[in-house]
């Protein structure tokens, strides 16, 4: 369940972030903050073949396929306390294709999980859908759709059924149908991602999708999926590329110390660039999620990544991974902290 927005449930959160920060900026392997879960994954299975997209074109994704089952969903919502603003009811895959995908989501809107999203490519938006995102009470709902003309798009998002003109007919109508019932839910987020097919696009495609009316448009910064194939960095913005083909990364992750991800068949992940499930660090078809934060691979994990020796095949060559400079003495500000070591360095 989330925290609530009273005073109590801020209250919370700041105490589960104020322990985050201290764990990381520590170096501590067991730690006292719940994680927050950045994803659950409803469905791997997808209809299209993005050429950015480990699960598209070409498909190097060799985990076997599979929706989330209503079980093990429960099992997650009835044991997990959920920090993430939202928590995203997708990873890979295209959720709409989960055939049970809205029971789930009322399901989760019954246990009080209120903040939940859905990312969408939008091929399957028809009338009958899109109703029920607006009557499912989720929280975000975002569309995906890289480009702003036939050529661009298609040639990112392959596919042998679905044109840009009926995906982008799909989310204009959908958006046209929340104005006419004057709903403020789902927030409803548009996104291209940067990249040197997109870049000349990226102002109209805001300017467009402002105007038909969309809360958020957003341009999503490109992902090398931790260097894991060299593939796909040449589909970055040209003057990029260089830098996202580097091995190495300045601070300690810090998505060991805040996030999971849960795959569709409740293995838990350090973080969404794992998209084969090569570092699985527990499973919550038979443990609890507090059980896996702090159990013994989080802990060897955190361990070797603190100390500049994580050389798994996930985390080696990974430039992308969030963090900031350690500081020693957190809470106490950098600046106080620096002026402490000069002042004892010279007693």
């Amino acid at each position: 369940m989330f925290p609530d927005n009273t005073g109590f449930g801020m209250l919370q959160r700041s105490v589960n972030d104020f322990w985050r920060e201290y764990g990381y900026h520590h170096g501590s392997t067991v730690l006292r903050n719940h994680p927050e879960v950045f994803a659950i994954e409803s469905t791997n299975y997808c209809n299209l073949r993005c050429v950015m997209c480990p699960r598209g074109e070409p498909d190097i994704m060799e985990r076997d396929l599979g929706n989330m089952s209503d079980e093990l969903f429960q099992k997650i919502l009835g044991e997990v306390k959920f920090y993430s603003n939202p928590c995203w009811f997708h990873w890979f895959g295209e959720p709409l294709m989960h055939p049970r995908l809205f029971e789930q989501i009322d399901y989760a809107r019954a246990q009080g999980v209120s903040s939940l999203g859905i990312s969408s490519n939008a091929t399957l938006l028809t009338p009958e859908r899109s109703k029920a995102i607006l009557d499912s009470g989720l929280n975000t709902v975002m569309f995906a759709i890289d480009g702003t003309s036939k050529e661009v798009y298609e040639k990112i998002r392959i596919s042998s059924t679905f044109t840009f003109e009926e995906v982008c007919s799909n989310v204009k109508e959908f958006l046209s149908r929340r104005k006419q019932l004057g709903r403020k839910r789902p927030h409803t987020i548009l996104s291209i991602i940067v990249m040197e097919e997109t870049k000349s696009q990226i102002e109209a495609f805001k300017d467009e999708w402002k105007r038909y009316g969309a809360d958020e448009v957003i341009a999503k910064p490109y992902v090398n999926w931790a260097n894991q194939d060299d593939q796909f960095v040449d589909l970055a913005v040209t003057e990029s590329r260089e830098e996202l083909r580097q091995s190495a990364r300045k601070f300690p992750c810090g998505y060991l110390w805040k996030s999971v991800v849960i795959a569709w068949d409740g293995r838990v992940l350090p973080c969404c660039y794992d998209y084969d499930a090569t570092l699985p660090l527990g499973d919550l078809k038979s443990q609890t999620l507090q059980e896996v934060w702090n159990g013994e691979k989080y802990q060897r994990l955190r361990k070797n990544e603190s100390g500049g020796c994580n050389t798994t095949a996930l985390c080696r060559n990974c430039n992308q991974a969030p963090g900031t400079a350690i500081n020693p003495l957190w809470p106490l500000p950098g600046p106080v902290t620096n002026l402490l070591k000069r002042f004892t360095s010279h007693s």
